[in-house]
């Protein structure tokens, strides 16, 4: 009785661990934006081809309460929104993040963000949405699509309301050698709207922006190592 008792108490305690351990083993943001104490640094590129307004709204957000909400007049392709961090102001959280990472190979950094789309923000004419990122530094200018089309336009006749999780690798964004540049004059991340909807308004969320990194293996294995230790107590007893 009292060792199926053990077995039960070191099921559970494998059952609260694993979780943890798994969560761990996701990418480790070195830097994050959520948007819940405004726009923390980011805003228009300055260099948008269509009339925009970048601002936050508690209208829908993937975590907490806020986002960023881009809205474009007029359709067609623009550079809208950015991030900049500079080496005049090297304590910012976006440019030391973007420093730490340029000590590891390319294939471990991540830019991860959510986009979230509402059918009501989109002209019903609309064809197509997506978006396409942009890497600037010292070593130039790279650019990439998030996806294909994110938002079609079977999506937008059906008024369909959408969120896109995007993660990619530095290193698809190429040209930058083997690592970013260490203690660059800036770093900057941004990107676009896309999308055929004629002349009117439409409005896009951006929302829990990362700069990640592929975490410690001993992270990733802490689960293991405490089921092998539960299991050794189970022997021993």
């Amino acid at each position: 009785m009292r060792r199926r008792m053990l077995i039960a108490a070191a099921m559970l305690s494998a059952a609260t661990v694993l979780p943890t351990a798994a969560a761990q083993a996701a990418n480790v943001p070195l830097y994050q934006a959520s948007f819940e104490t405004g726009l923390e640094g980011w805003g228009p590129s300055g260099f948008n081809s269509r009339p925009i307004v970048v601002s936050t709204t508690n209208l829908v957000a993937t975590d907490g309460s806020q986002s960023m909400s881009v809205r474009q007049t007029g359709d067609g392709f623009s550079w809208n929104t950015k991030r900049e961090g500079n080496s005049s102001n090297t304590s910012d959280p976006f440019y030391q993040a973007w420093n730490a990472m340029s000590t590891l190979p390319e294939n471990e950094v991540f830019v991860e963000f959510d986009v979230i789309y509402r059918g009501d923000d989109i002209p019903d004419t609309a064809t197509f949405m997506n978006v396409l990122v942009y890497l600037n530094n010292d070593n130039g200018f790279r650019q990439i699509p998030a996806d294909v089309a994110l938002l079609t336009g079977a999506d937008i006749a059906a008024n369909i309301d959408k969120t896109f999780n995007i993660t990619i690798p530095i290193s698809q964004f190429g040209g930058f050698g083997d690592k970013i540049p260490s203690n660059a004059n800036f770093y900057q991340l941004g990107w676009s709207m896309n999308g055929n909807w004629g002349s009117g308004d439409a409005t896009v969320y951006f929302d829990n922006v990362r700069l990640s990194v592929i975490p410690e293996p001993g992270v990733a294995g802490l689960g293991a190592v405490i089921l092998a230790a539960a299991a050794a107590h189970l022997r021993r007893r």
